[in-house]
């Protein structure tokens, strides 16, 4: 195949096999859940070109795709201006493009039928870490463009009547319902199902990720320094305007009263009892 030095040589052949035949990786998530360390950890391979949440990362738009997804033509043509030329630019230099970015999650369908050889890593987070953790950010509380965007019940009534951690474990689970439903409809080999916390330790879990992704594992060296590296901790600046709402000293899920663990296990149901996650 012809390889070019920049992106407005590519011809029209090499156009249409990005479409056809490119391998681009998707992580889909709820977010929260290491979709940032998944990156640090795929760009320690040459051949991987990773990106977190690239601009435009479409965060005012996940809502809109949630809500829309009878109108496939339209989610597909968002998704297409803005990763067309980012996704012909790694292909053209040869290396695999693998995007980690929860705004994408509800747009699946129309990534996977844009680029027909796309692949989907679901990545998955213990619900009440992914709670505590989105709390801590202020989600659902802050005033931003991702607060704008954020996927939400259609029925204000209703969401209104929610209180934060509940919206957050309702998130959680029709996120991952969402996926589950997504994954069925591809051939096996096209998605793959890993969990944060077994990304963490040990390195099978990510020599099948590389291996999925399609590239060679890394060293196991690298490996294990990049679990032992904190990557996207909480940071709250002295600058940073009233809207943003986050805290730092949100409890963990072992010191919730009794009160608040319920209601997580009522929000998530079995769905994360499928994955091994005890609540």
């Amino acid at each position: 195949m012809k390889r070019f030095k920049m992106i407005h040589h590519a011809d029209q052949a090499t156009i249409s096999e990005m479409y056809e035949g490119y391998a681009p990786v998707f992580v889909l998530s709820t977010g929260r859940s290491g979709s940032k360390f998944i990156v640090e950890l795929l760009n320690l391979s040459p051949t991987i070109a990773a990106f977190h949440e690239p601009r435009p990362c479409l965060q005012y738009f996940s809502n809109f795709a949630f809500q829309h997804q009878p109108q496939l033509e339209i989610l597909s043509r968002m998704i297409d201006a803005a990763r067309m030329e980012m996704i012909l630019e790694t292909h053209i230099k040869n290396k695999i493009y693998v995007e980690s970015n929860q705004c994408l999650t509800f747009f699946a369908p129309a990534i996977a039928g844009l680029f027909r050889g796309a692949k989907f890593a679901h990545l998955l987070r213990h619900p009440a870490h992914f709670v505590r953790s989105a709390v801590r950010k202020g989600w659902h509380r802050n005033d931003s463009i991702w607060e704008s965007g954020r996927v939400r019940l259609a029925d204000e009534k209703n969401w209104s009547r929610m209180e934060q951690r509940e919206r957050l474990a309702w998130l959680w689970t029709v996120t991952n319902e969402y996926i589950e439903t997504f994954k069925k409809g591809l051939a096996s080999e096209r998605s793959l199902t890993v969990r944060f916390e077994d990304l963490l330790h040990g390195p099978n879990e990510a020599e099948r990720l590389f291996r999925f992704v399609g590239s060679r594992p890394i060293n196991r060296e690298q490996i294990r320094q990049a679990q032992d590296k904190r990557i996207n901790e909480l940071e709250i600046f002295p600058d940073e305007p009233p809207t943003m709402r986050k805290i730092s000293d949100f409890p963990p899920y072992e010191e919730w009263p009794e009160e608040w663990q319920e209601k997580l296990r009522a929000g998530v149901g079995t769905l994360a009892a499928n994955y091994g996650y005890e609540v």
